[in-house]
């Protein structure tokens, strides 16, 4: 990072509004600073002067007034969707602009056919050329057939929108969108390395989200709109107790494990509705998960991330026999600098398979160059 060079990014957590900015000239070379919104408020003047402090906190304390910055985000409505294209090339020689110019029909293709949503992420799974598969784009390949595997994670515009006019009320503008869950699972990746495939469960508030790595290739991911706020609900509706206590009472399960109940047949009750939340998220998460056999194969290990995996455990995971298969689970203990690690870490990277989407005025220049660029509308 040169010495002027600042990189901001703001995570829109579900009750957490987090900042990160990086320069070298600040100590550690960068700035870290979170801030809690009320979780089940839908006060949205409340919300947006707690965003507010904090980007007046963030630009006092660094020293210069944001203009631009970047965004981590995601949805209990987001999509995860695959597409192949299959091109007959007829011995042409296989180069970026050819690729570009398919990933560009299928790019149109999904957003004709997806007109409230956003792309966040393009990614490309799979180059098979003549039924050979390869996971990066060989160089200069004379080939017949070309299938291209793409993975799209979108995003509904309508939630886009209310972001960049929340900033441009603070005066910043926005240059990117990134999806949470993908960059954690990207940057978190690499404390697994002794493990070929793995599996990342990240719980939120309202969704969840999976995605698998092979050999450190992404294969899967999806999204589902349950999360520990359902938790929360379902111990409120049975045991009669508010939101808020409901919530309390859901924390205190890991702490106290799980005998701060006086009443012995509610604590076992309560017992019950959490596993049974937690089993239906387990299992969503894996439904129509066609993997199995490479987690049977390879070494393997689940990860559980997000603030709603924080009153899990080991000893209050139950996996059903069908895709019990890992060597072993971790409950990843992250906080606001790892999270905003991760979208510093992803735009410094040089991620090979992934096309890099940008506003037709932004003019992105780095140390690294991903596959090429495509401007959106």
């Amino acid at each position: 990072m040169r010495t002027d060079e600042l990189f901001s990014i703001i995570d829109f957590g579900s009750y957490k509004f987090r900042i990160g900015i990086f320069a070298n000239y600040l100590p550690n070379s960068k700035f870290i600073s979170e801030i809690t919104y009320l979780q089940n408020t839908e006060n949205i003047i409340y919300q947006e002067n707690q965003l507010k402090k904090i980007i007046v906190k963030t630009e006092k304390e660094i020293g210069k007034h944001l203009k631009n910055i970047n965004v981590m985000i995601d949805d209990k409505d987001c999509i995860s969707l695959d597409l192949s294209i299959k091109k007959h090339i007829d011995k042409n020689k296989l180069n970026k602009n050819l690729i570009k110019t398919f990933i560009q029909e299928a790019k149109l293709l999904i957003e004709n056919n997806y007109l409230n949503y956003k792309i966040q992420h393009l990614i490309i799974n799979k180059y098979i050329l003549d039924e050979v598969v390869f996971y990066e784009l060989p160089a200069e390949s004379i080939s017949n057939e070309l299938v291209l595997e793409i993975k799209f994670l979108l995003i509904p515009k309508s939630i886009i929108l209310n972001v960049q006019k929340t900033l441009k009320k603070n005066h910043i503008f926005v240059d990117n969108f990134f999806n949470t869950s993908y960059i954690k699972s990207l940057n978190y990746n690499k404390y697994y390395e002794e493990y070929k495939s793995k599996v990342f469960l990240d719980i939120g508030l309202n969704k969840t989200s999976i995605f698998f790595y092979n050999s450190n290739n992404l294969i899967y991911s999806k999204f589902i709109p349950i999360g520990g706020n359902h938790v929360t609900k379902d111990i409120s509706k049975l045991l009669n107790y508010d939101l808020q206590e409901s919530e309390n009472i859901k924390l205190q399960l890991k702490q106290n494990n799980l005998t701060f109940l006086n009443d012995e047949s509610s604590k076992d009750l309560l017992i019950k509705i959490v596993h049974a939340r937690i089993e239906e998220i387990i299992d969503l998460s894996f439904k129509d998960f066609d993997y199995i056999s490479l987690i049977k194969n390879t070494k393997s290990i689940l990860v559980f991330s997000g603030e709603g995996s924080k009153l899990l455990s080991k000893k209050s995971i139950y996996l059903k026999e069908e895709y019990n298969h890992f060597d072993d689970m971790s409950f990843f203990e992250e906080n606001s600098s790892l999270i905003c690690d991760s979208a510093f870490n992803y735009d410094r990277s040089d991620i090979s398979n992934e096309v890099v989407i940008v506003p037709k005025r932004q003019q992105k220049t780095g140390l690294f160059e991903k596959l090429f660029y495509l401007f959106s509308n």
